[in-house]
């Protein structure tokens, strides 16, 4: 999956590119399905999505909510809003993909991510930043502390 400059969005399928109808500025694609924020920071699941997020789904359909980046794991949808303020959606499952409820996680971060069993990110300094989560536990997050990763900063090089 992916964006072009004008916010058309794609599917790749191993030798060509498939235009997914409607508009993002991001897209993230995880166990969780595909999700997507417009420029106008609306959020948006694409549905049947869902544990194999390499279909194209059938639509979209809007999430109550504002979000300047999302990002899709396993059991897991975590997002930061223009406040960089960072939010993980309650309740997601097979019978509700797109959960039920976003909850305010304490700190800030401008970008957020999901990397196996962590949540990831860097706040407006450049700083990065995890938590560590265990699906389909993600509550767990809701008035945790994200924890700098060992002092290091965006471009810094790790060896």
């Amino acid at each position: 999956w992916g964006i072009n400059r004008n916010q058309d969005i794609f599917r790749w399928l191993g030798s060509t590119w498939q235009h997914i109808p409607g508009k993002a500025i991001q897209v993230s694609v995880g166990q969780s399905g595909v999700w997507v924020v417009d420029a106008a920071n609306d959020i948006y699941y694409r549905v049947d999505t869902r544990g194999d997020p390499n279909v194209a789904g059938s639509k979209w359909v809007n999430v109550p909510g504002k979000l300047k980046w999302i990002a899709s794991g396993k059991d897991i949808v975590v997002g930061v809003n223009a406040a960089n303020d960072i939010f993980f959606r309650d309740g997601i499952s097979n019978k509700a993909p797109t959960g039920t409820k976003w909850v305010k996680i304490n700190g800030k971060l401008s970008q957020i991510d999901i990397f196996d069993n962590e949540v990831v990110g860097t706040n407006p300094n450049g700083n990065i930043f995890r938590s560590p989560y265990t699906a389909p536990t993600a509550p767990i997050l809701a008035g945790q502390t994200i924890i700098p990763l060992a002092g290091l900063k965006v471009g810094d090089k790790i060896s």
